[in-house]
């Protein structure tokens, strides 16, 4: 790892902040509120505590890739040259096995003995924007991350730019997952699915769609909606 790395790293990083502050401001702007999937008749969270919540899971997650990148960056990365054939395998097989990991996490969490002391934080907000996609109890946010690293060192060590793309890949679907957006453009229609999807299990349906990137997971065990 070079200072390269961490350059496009704080690139991805900066990236991801204003993605989520603009789709965040497209939920609520008079010209796109229309496109919005669902709005509450009421916000149950004070704007501080979200604003505490949000900022100190954002600096809790930055903390703990720095921690990671220090203590096991051996473990996650390789620094062997790659063809961007491995490098599409890798960032593939990696998100796939989060996926397939994250779906038990996410379906165990939804045990109604534990639903209430830690994913139960994330559901109190009704129909979230992209803002509240971290809007988290800390166990909840360490666990999600804790399982994309080690799925990247399960498949790997990884090159450095198929870490970079993983990251890129699973932080800017987690915005887009709860943008709350339903917009008109066939350009959309991946943000859409993936939207609509999580936007019924916030809803309806709160024991369905318990994968974050792929619907194979939901299809296979039979809890896709």
């Amino acid at each position: 790892m070079d200072l390269q790395f961490f350059i496009i790293l704080g690139v991805i990083l900066t990236f991801d902040g204003i993605l989520m502050t603009f789709m965040a401001w497209a939920a609520q702007s008079s010209s796109l509120k229309k496109y919005r999937i669902r709005t509450p008749t009421t916000y149950r969270i004070p704007k501080a505590r979200k604003a505490i919540n949000i900022g100190l899971n954002a600096i809790l997650s930055m903390v703990f890739f720095a921690a990671v990148l220090l203590h096991f960056g051996d473990y996650l990365i390789s620094s062997a040259p790659v063809s961007g054939v491995t490098v599409f395998g890798e960032v593939l097989a990696s998100l796939l096995l989060y996926d397939f990991m994250y779906y038990f996490l996410h379906r165990g969490m939804h045990n109604p003995k534990v639903m209430k002391y830690v994913h139960g934080v994330h559901h109190f907000v009704r129909f979230p924007t992209s803002t509240e996609s971290i809007y988290l109890h800390p166990a909840e946010n360490l666990a999600g991350l804790g399982l994309l690293c080690s799925a990247m060192a399960i498949i790997g060590p990884v090159s450095a730019i198929s870490f970079l793309i993983i990251f890129f890949i699973h932080s800017t679907v987690n915005i887009l997952v709860h943008s709350n957006l339903n917009l008109p453009h066939p350009a959309f229609k991946l943000l859409n699915f993936w939207a609509i999807k999580h936007d019924l299990h916030h809803g309806k349906h709160l024991n369905r769609n318990y994968a974050s990137i792929f619907p194979f997971w939901d299809l296979m065990f039979g809890t896709y909606a």
